[in-house]
This record gives C-alpha cells, structure tokens and sequence, in this order.
C-alpha cells in the first residue's frame, strides 16, 4: 500500500505489507495520543518501548538499552520507591498494573504518566507484561490550575462574614457557607439539596417569601430588612439572581436594631429625666454651636432656659475668671483627643451675682470618624457640700495631729466600747501586737488579744466601778506568740456622764520580764547545763529538810563525780568536757522525772540530786535511793558522742540519807561528798552510802596533798634509776623514777601521790623539777667514761606535755644543765594520741629537731591508733609490763609481745621490753626480736650511788 500522507515520527512511508501498515497506524496512533506502548519481560528483567514511549521519556529510541535501571533512573526519586514496589510484585507474577508516577527527563524537566498494564503469555507460554504509557502532564496541570481558582473562589466565600447560599430553580440548597450555618442555625450538611420552603416552612406567606418569589419570577435582584420570628433575629437580605437559580447575602442585624431602639429608649429617657432631676442637664450641639439646659438652671442658678443664645460662650463668660482657663481648656483638650468624658469643678456665676461651686460632667457623641457631634451633660451645685467637707477636713486634720501625737507614742493605746469592742487601735498598738488598725478596729478584745477572757472581764469590771485598772498580762500577738505587757485602763464618759469608752494603754515589758528571768537565771542556774547551781540547790534542800521535820518523810542526797573528767579536759580540751557535761545532765534529768526531786551541779564535773518524799523507814528509803541510783548508772552505759569522738564515762555515786536528825546542810553534804570518794576507792561506776568511817580516809587524803604541796616547796623528793640492757646485758641506759618519802613516814608508792599530783596540778610542777634532776644527772655521768654512753629516759604527763611552753621549757633546761639533747629519751604515754594529734606532732617536730628522742610508754594499753603512729617521729615502743608478766602462760599476752615486736621492726623503731623478771621472760623476746630489756632481772630502781 502507498500513501502520500506524513507519518507522526515524520517519515513517509512507500508501498506497506499489512503487518507494516498496522504498525504504522499503531505509531501514528500514538503520537497523536501521547500513549506510548512498552512489554515487560519477567524472566529476562528487561523492557521493550515503543518510539512514542521513547520520547514521552526523553531518551533516544537507540539510546534505551531495555535494563531495568535505566527505566528507574529516570522516575522521580520521590515516586521511585512505589515503581520498585511494583516490579518486584510483576516479577514474581504478572499481574493487572494501574500506576501514575512523575518522571525526571535528562533535559531536567519532570513529566507525569499514567501506567496500565495486562499480563498476557508469549508463544512459549512465558507470562509476560504489556501496556501503555500516557503522558497526562497537560491534564494534570489544567485541573491543578482549576483546583486551585475553585479552593480560591470557596476559600473566599467561607471567609466572608456575610452569609452566602444559593438555590436552584426548584428553590433547593446547592451551597452553603460556614456564615449561613451560623445565621441559620443548621448544618450544611443538613440542608444541602433540601427545598427552602420544607427546611423553613415558617417563611411560607411572609415577606420573605415574597421577596424570593419577586427575585426568582422577575430575576431582578432584592434587597429588604425583616425580623424572622421563628429564629428571633432581623436580618438584612440582598438577593441576586443566577443562571442555576438565587444566590443571597444575609447578615444579620439584630444587635444593630437593638442598639437603634435602645438610643430611641434612651432620647425619650434623657428628656423625662432632665425634666425631674435636680441635676441641671445641658446638650451642647457641637457642629451648630448650640447649646441647650433643661428647666433646673432657672430654679438652681436664676436664668431662664433661653439664656445662653450665644452657644458655648455663654456658659465659659460665666464661670469665674481665675478657674475659666483651666476648665473651658480642658473640656476642648478631653474633645481632641478622643476621650468618652469630661470633668470639672469650679466656680459659676450665678444669676444674683454670686458664685455657685458646681461639679460638671460631660459625655461626648461622636461619629464614625470621630468627629464631636455633640456633648451631653449635667452641673450639680456642691457648694454646700463643699463647706461640709472644708469643715470635715478641719475636724479631721485636728484628728489626725492627736493621732499622730498618739502613733508617736512607744506604747500600744486603743479605745474600745463598753462591749470591748476597739474603735481606735495607734502604730504603737500595730507595732507590738502584729494587727493593723484596718484589721483591729470593730474586733472585740477578748477575740483578738485575750488568752484569759475571765481576767480580761474582771478589769473592765473593776474600770467600770473604779473607773481606772492597773496590772501585768500576757496578750496575744497577731503571729501567736504571747507578749506580757503592764495595762493601764481608764474609763471615759460622755456628756451625760454615762460610760461611753475605755481607754487602754499597753506598755511592752518583755525585755524586763526577760531581764528579770536571766537575773534569776544567773543567780539559780548553771549556764553550762542549765541545770540549778550550788545556790538554789542550797534553796532545795533547806525546802526539803523543812519538809522533811514536819512530815516525817526521809529522803536522800546523791552526790555524782565523773570518773577521769580531768584526763578527758586534758586529753581532748575543755570544750569536749563541756559537751560532756551538757550530756551528763540531760541524762540524769531523764532518770529522775519526779518533779519533786531536783538535779543540780555542784560545780566542776560534780552533780548533786535530792530526793524528797521517801519512805520514813531509813532502811526502806536507802532502798528507794539505791533503785535510783542504779538508774543513773545505767543512763552511762551508752558512749557521749562529742563532736565525732565516742566517749566512755562512768560516774562515782555518794549517797547521804536524811530525816529529822539532820540540821545541818553543810554536813549533809559533806557526807554524800565522802560517800562518794569512797565509791571512787571501791573502783569507780559505783554507789556508796556514807560511812563515819569515811571521815577518816578523807582526812588522810587532805593530809597527803598538804605534805605533798610542802614537799615539793623543800625539795623533798628523790630520783632512782633503773637499767636499760641490750640482749647481750650491756647497760644501755636508764630510766628516771621519782621516789618520794613523807616527812616523819614512810616511803609514798608512786601509784599513790602521782594520781593525786595529776588531779592538783601540781604534776607541772613536779614533772618540770624530774626533768632537771635527770638531765644533772646525765651530765654527771657524761664526766665518766664507763657511764658515758648511757640515755637517760624520763617520763612526761600529757597534761605537763600539753603546756602550750612546753618545747621552750624542755629546751631551757638542757640549756641550763648542759646536757646533750641526743642523750634524753622522753617517755610519752599513749593518752595523748586521744586528742590533739596534730599539734602532738607539732610539739615532738620541735625537740627531734634539737636531737631529742621519744619512746611511746605502755605501747597497747591505751588509744593506739596505727594511722596515728605511722606519722609519730618516734625511736622507741616500749612493751608493757602488764604483757611480759604473763608471756610465757597466756597465749594473748604472747600474741601481743610478738605484734608489737613486729609492728616495731616494720616502722623502723625500736623495741623495748619493760618488767622482765625471769630469764625465761627474757629468753623468749628474745627469740622473737626484742634487743632491749628492762626490769628486776637486771636491776631494780636505786640511787644515782647505787647505779
């Protein structure tokens, strides 16, 4: 077949075969279209496209190699995903496809293309895929674009506020906008495709139905304004008429009607009313300048309703000249500047020729632009108001000079009525008792300050009576609290002589009452423990004697020591004793609750109780007093916590009973104080009832300390030295003992007068002169050359250690005697590791430094601490007698002994042995490292001759 006519690809085709003819129809077809054909090959993964196909792509029918790739790299990659989605379901069975995707030609610009395909099975019976490919970009632009006018075009009908519906020839809804929802009060969705007359078939017969009718019949358009009765709304309708039917406008106007009939109310109400009030109504017509009064100016001022011709100027000529400016300029300010109203008060003349003070007030009417159409106002004539209040004002500034002559006043005053209630209430009242005048006055007294309404009544009885009433009473402050103040009443009558007021003048006497509790505070307390001191116990146990002669009941006195209170000061300070004793009192306060019985301190760390009410029986009673006194026992069983140190204490209980027999309080107290020294000898922690036997070991205790003190005046005491061995027995060197004969006696164990010289203080003394006597010494047998090579050690107190001129007393003496310092040993005892750790070291620093050794004296008997003694700058422990005894017997004691050698060797320290008696002793510390040895079996304590 031959043809003339162009193809769609451009070529012109010669004499065609049937199958070519098809084919070229099939691509003219195609570019007539824009549909381009395309075949799917599951098992191979490859595409077959038609030259139509080819360009909707933008490839070069040449170019495109038939891979699935390539087809996805020219998809949007946004659509790509769905297009992978649907290979992958076709390649495992082909199936009917129905896809619209975007794609990104290689020019750059994106086409949109809508996919069929149909699987269908070749000549082989392979299922495969075929279909076409439209290019829909025109189309899908045109109804992008007519989507958008139409959202435009709705989106301006729902913004209106008027609302907009339309209606067919057959009167149905066919739109609605969300203001006709509003207005009709019913849904779109209700009334779409409804007729009018069957959605409000109230408007049948109305003018609204007329209306429509006209509009729809003569399609001209209709405006109206009507009230629809069933919906109690006016509305303002404009119809138009359509090609499909009516389209009307509706807002609706009730408000605006409303607001019309309320301003016709209010004309009729402003002329009644300008005709019966007493105020003088004006209206100044602003744009013709006139202004009108109603008829109140004629009878108020003297003029006749047609006095002011002239407008505005009329009413300024009249008000007085020294306050024209000011008003007449601010009623035109207030006008300019767009204010609702205006006000003043002046002087105006009035018709006889005097001046009227008047209040004026004014409202301005404007219109829509603002502009002044008119002012509405009224005068009211205040000058007799005025003279009230310049006479008020007077009365009230005298008030208020007395009043603040009141508030100047330090004391609280307040008036009240007969009923107590406060009906003045000055600054000085504010300050003391929390309440302000606003709050106080019209309250009652007894509901505001009272704590006892029964004393309250009874003064203001005795004021109505006496007219006057004086006393101290605690008040209530508005914060709770109870303030004691001295109350001075005084009745006030009126004219008539009848009583009209009560004056109340309320003076705060706190600080005196607080003055007066610390003056008896001072003078029956203890500060420290708060606990009654020696005077009101004094007070007490008179009370209790008295009662006791009269009653017959016996009762006892517990006189309280603490045991080793002075170790404890010296050891860890004054300030841990305090809080010692603090504790202490709580306590025993808490083991004696009975009210009638009284815990006082004595003074220092002695605590004295008495117990009144016991039984009359003395044996009965020393049992009561016994049960009480284990309590107190018991209250010492758990350790004081001071400061993050656990304290163990224990206290030596005295006890004295007394009945009738007993006059005398001084020697009632001297017996529970030898009671108690007997329970201190008995081993401490321990009760004891007095004893005439006491008397006697107290006297001898006295006598000791005496011979002590002169003793120490005449040098009356004496040094022994004891020998110091190395493990082969060469003497080494030797301790410092201090001996100590009475005068007209016996010898005095050390045991004995060094506890007492500990307790007197006169172990600073002692210690001091020990020191120097052994340093004489050592110089001496510095002299000689078999005794040249010794140390000399001496022992040293920790309260003589603690001295704050210890380190320069030390040094004096060497300086003194001439002894060399690398010679002298001083023996620390392990008390001082309690406390005061760091200024210890301090201290040991300060004399090493000089060549001074220490050696730690009954290592393990005492407060070891190993974290402590590593910072120590020590030579020497020395192992305990109290160990060695029993070395070879008890496995602890060895235990001990072969620790502390241990401990000794790893510090670098030296290790000496005390109290050795037995070469077996001696022999196994030995064998267990100890080098030096001290103690009977080389030598017992003797003379500086004897040495």
């Amino acid at each position: 077949m031959e043809t003339d006519n162009g193809s769609a690809s451009g070529e012109r085709p010669g004499a065609l075969n049937r199958r070519q003819l098809i084919e070229w129809q099939l691509a003219e077809v195609q570019g007539i279209g824009h549909v381009g054909t395309w075949e799917y090959h599951p098992p191979a993964e490859t595409l077959v496209w038609s030259a139509e196909t080819c360009r909707i792509m933008g490839v070069d029918d040449r170019g495109f190699d038939g891979r699935i790739e390539t087809y996805l790299s020219l998809i949007h990659p946004d659509d790509r995903p769905a297009v992978v989605a649907a290979l992958r379901l076709n390649r495992q069975q082909p199936r009917q496809t129905e896809l619209e995707h975007r794609i990104l030609r290689p020019d750059a610009t994106v086409r949109h293309v809508r996919v069929h395909g149909v699987p269908y099975r070749d000549e082989s019976g392979t299922p495969m895929l075929a279909g076409t490919l439209h290019d829909v970009t025109e189309i899908r632009q045109s109804t992008e674009a007519l989507q958008a006018m139409s959202r435009k075009l709705l989106g301006t009908l729902e913004n209106m506020a008027d609302a907009f519906y339309t209606l067919d020839r057959q009167w149905r809804f066919t739109y609605l906008n969300e203001a006709s929802e509003r207005l009709l009060r019913r849904s779109r969705h209700d009334l779409l495709g409804k007729v009018l007359w069957d959605a409000y078939p109230d408007l049948v017969g109305t003018p609204f139905a007329a209306q429509y009718a006209f509009a729809m019949e003569r399609r001209q358009p209709a405006a109206f304004e009507e009230y629809y009765a069933p919906l109690q709304a006016w509305k303002d309708v404009r119809i138009f008429p359509t090609e499909e039917g009516l389209a009307t406008y509706t807002t609706e106007i009730t408000e605006r009607k409303r607001l019309q009939e309320i301003e016709r109310e209010a004309a009729e109400r402003f002329m009644m009313v300008a005709t019966v009030t007493s105020d003088i109504i004006w209206d100044w017509d602003v744009p013709r300048d006139r202004l009108w009064w109603s008829e109140g100016v004629q009878s108020v001022f003297g003029y006749s309703a047609d006095a002011f011709n002239d407008g505005i100027d009329d009413w300024a000529s009249r008000i007085a000249p020294e306050d024209r400016e000011r008003v007449v300029g601010g009623l035109y300010a207030s006008m300019h500047a767009g204010r609702e109203t205006w006000g003043a008060e002046y002087r105006f003349l009035r018709g006889d020729g005097a001046y009227a003070t008047v209040r004026d007030r004014g409202v301005f009417r404007r219109d829509a632009d603002g502009a002044t159409l008119n002012v509405i106002g009224s005068i009211v004539d205040i000058t007799a108001e005025r003279q009230a209040e310049a006479q008020r004002h007077q009365a009230e500034a005298r008030n208020r000079l007395l009043a603040s002559l009141l508030d100047k006043a330090h004391d609280a005053i307040s008036v009240s009525n007969i009923d107590m209630r406060i009906t003045y209430w000055n600054q000085g009242a504010e300050r003391l008792f929390g309440w302000t005048a606003a709050e106080a006055i019209g309250k009652t007294k007894d509901q505001l300050l009272t704590l006892d309404k029964e004393v309250l009544e009874q003064a203001f009885q005795q004021v109505l009576r006496k007219g006057e009433w004086r006393g101290e009473i605690a008040k209530r402050r508005k914060d709770g609290r109870t303030v004691p103040v001295e109350s001075h009443l005084t009745l006030v009558r009126g004219d008539d002589g009848q009583p009209q007021s009560v004056l109340a003048i309320d003076t705060d006497i706190t600080q005196r009452k607080q003055d007066e509790h610390a003056i008896l505070s001072l003078a029956f307390f203890d500060p420290l423990t708060r606990l009654p001191n020696r005077r009101m116990l004094l007070d007490r146990l008179r009370h209790a004697l008295a009662s006791t002669r009269r009653d017959g009941h016996g009762g006892a006195l517990l006189f309280i020591d603490l045991d080793n209170f002075k170790t404890l000061n010296d050891t860890l300070g004054h300030d841990k004793g305090d809080q010692l004793l603090q504790q202490v009192a709580r306590r025993l306060e808490a083991r004696v609750p009975r009210g009638s019985d009284t815990v006082a301190r004595h003074g220092g760390d002695e605590f004295v109780i008495v117990l009144e009410d016991l039984s009359a029986n003395q044996e009965e009673a020393a049992a009561q007093a016994e049960l009480v006194a284990e309590k107190l026992l018991e209250a010492f069983n758990e350790p004081f916590q001071l400061d993050g140190h656990q304290h163990h204490t224990s206290p030596s209980i005295g006890v004295a009973l007394f009945g009738r027999d007993i006059k005398d309080i001084d020697e009632l107290l001297k017996r529970a104080d030898l009671a108690m020294y007997q329970a201190k000898a008995a081993g401490r922690s321990t009760i004891r009832f007095f004893d005439l036997h006491m008397q006697t070991v107290i006297n001898a205790r006295v006598e000791l300390e005496a011979d002590l003190r002169r003793s120490l005046q005449s040098h009356g005491f004496t040094l022994n030295y004891q020998r110091q061995t190395d493990s082969s027995g060469h003497t080494v060197g030797a301790e410092a003992l201090l001996r100590w004969q009475r005068p007209s006696s016996l010898q005095v164990s050390p045991s004995v007068f060094i506890p007492l010289a500990e307790e007197t203080g006169l172990i600073l003394q002692l210690g001091e002169w020990v020191l120097e006597a052994a340093c004489r010494q050592l110089v001496s047998w510095g002299s000689r050359r078999e005794t040249a090579h010794l140390t000399m050690a001496v022992n040293v107190s920790a309260r003589q250690f603690r001295q704050p001129g210890f380190v320069d007393q030390v040094l004096q003496v060497i300086a003194r005697t001439g002894a060399d310092p690398r010679r002298i040993k001083l023996e620390l005892t392990e008390s001082l590791l309690v406390a005061n750790v760091e200024n210890t070291i301090e201290t040991m620093h300060a004399l090493k430094e000089k060549g001074i050794g220490f050696a730690l004296d009954d290592f393990g008997t005492g407060y070891s601490s190993l974290a402590y003694l590593k910072r120590l700058p020590l030579d020497q422990l020395k192992i305990d007698q109290s160990f060695v005894r029993d070395v070879l017997t008890d496995p602890n004691d060895a235990a001990i002994a072969r620790t502390i050698l241990g401990l000794g060797h790893t510090l670098g320290l030296e290790v000496i042995a005390e109290g050795v008696e037995t070469a077996d002793q001696r022999n196994f510390l030995a064998l267990h490292g100890c080098r030096a040895f001290q103690g009977y079996l080389f030598g017992r304590p003797v003379t500086a001759e004897q040495f």
